[in-house]
């Protein structure tokens, strides 16, 4: 029986172990997601063109109207 209790007890200490790891790991993965999050959030958005290019939308102003 006693060694069975130090069985038991080894393989919990060793479930503990594993879990402690297991938990180092997912924060540091948790600290890395934050500090991409924070860097995207930094970056100038690049949604729209400038207003100085070329890139022959309809915006412009040169096309043609309807015809009667």
């Amino acid at each position: 029986m006693l060694a069975q209790i130090a069985q038991l007890t080894s393989a919990l200490e060793e479930s503990e172990r594993r879990r402690v790891v297991e938990q180092q790991s997912m924060s540091a993965t948790v600290q890395e997601i934050k500090e991409q999050v924070l860097n995207l959030a930094r970056r100038p958005t690049t949604s729209s063109p400038a207003k100085d290019t070329n890139d022959d939308s309809d915006e412009d102003g040169d096309f043609v109207d309807r015809t009667p």
